[in-house]
């Protein structure tokens, strides 16, 4: 029970950062990955950001530590909690208003989330306490091979880097077609995803008897290349983005990503039963959908001459980003 407070605790302290990292954002000039240095020269000077990285490393460590004892699976639920935070927070804070698709998007979101938590159920013979309590980690954690952890490094740093150097660019003429932010969240959540599962194997060690192998294991290293990218992108898309999208799609992609990688690396159990395996693997797939049922671009927003605002599915011609500029236009 402990474990799952935790869990629900850390997706608390999950928002609040990014709220932080938003508002911080806000009111920077733009940033973006074609020019690293100026753009980690800018965060790094913002108290409001700082304050938000320590957040979100306290988010980190409770995570980190409900997983020592309770399955991947079984801290989905919290998430599902924190999403309707997450809307509150985009809504009634940054004026906010998602879509029908985008509303059609979050409930598969929580679909997903429900669908692979109910995976852990206990099978013939098992009790609810055994199914909600995972034990072992700290072995494989302390004996990473170095290909495995590639086998999770690359492929994440794939994505965002094509983000960072090819496609960080801001495009205008009539052409132009704004982003809601899935490319950015789905960059950023893989790299987050990444280091929340090296986060989970300096703690499966420290709660284990390798604490003293911390250091010299591949984990720290990778944690901090991962969330120093990961914060990176996350950090430019929530400057150009809507809150509830970056944070949603960050999350999903996170989630999705850790449970895989922690069967991979760790030996996360998977269910033996045909319908519970059927229930993990759905709950996957419909993450899967719901990424894919977020739109990709932003509709036009207009002011009649009646005074009514309306909205068109023809793409805006952007200019350039102004600091001043209310977040939820962005």
């Amino acid at each position: 029970m402990q474990a799952v407070v935790l869990a629900c605790s850390a997706q608390a302290v999950y928002i609040g950062a990014y709220v932080l990292f938003k508002t911080a954002t806000g009111h920077m000039s733009p940033i973006g990955g074609r020019h690293p240095l100026h753009a980690a020269g800018r965060l790094v000077r913002s108290p409001r950001w700082l304050a938000g990285v320590l957040v979100l490393l306290a988010g980190f460590a409770l995570s980190a530590t409900a997983l020592v004892t309770l399955p991947v699976v079984a801290t989905l639920p919290a998430f599902g909690l924190g999403l309707v935070l997450l809307l509150a927070v985009g809504m009634s804070g940054f004026g906010e208003r998602p879509t029908s698709r985008e509303w059609l998007a979050a409930i598969i979101t929580v679909a997903a989330m429900a669908t692979a938590a109910l995976s852990v159920m206990p099978g013939p013979g098992d009790s609810l306490a055994d199914a909600l309590h995972r034990t072992g980690g700290a072995e494989a954690a302390a004996a990473l091979p170095l290909w495995k952890a590639a086998l999770i490094v690359v492929p994440s740093l794939a994505l965002p880097l094509w983000m960072f150097c090819v496609r960080d660019r801001q495009v205008s003429g009539r052409h132009a077609r704004p982003l809601t932010g899935i490319a950015y969240g789905l960059g950023a959540g893989v790299l987050l995803g990444a280091t929340e599962v090296f986060g989970m194997g300096m703690a499966t060690m420290l709660a284990g008897d390798h604490g003293t192998g911390v250091l010299a294991s591949p984990h720290p290293f990778l944690f901090l290349l991962a969330g120093a990218l990961g914060l990176g992108l996350l950090s430019i898309g929530l400057q150009r983005c809507r809150l509830t999208i970056i944070v949603t799609v960050v999350t999903v992609t996170a989630k999705t990503h850790l449970l895989l990688s922690a069967t991979l690396l760790y030996g996360e159990p998977w269910p033996h039963d045909p319908g519970l395996f059927l229930l993990r693997t759905a709950g996957v797939g419909l993450a899967v959908l719901a990424l894919l049922a977020f739109p990709r671009h932003e509709r036009r927003t207009r002011t009649t001459r009646h005074g009514r605002t309306t909205r068109s599915a023809a793409p805006p011609v952007p200019g350039p980003v102004s600091p001043a500029r209310p977040a939820s236009l962005q």
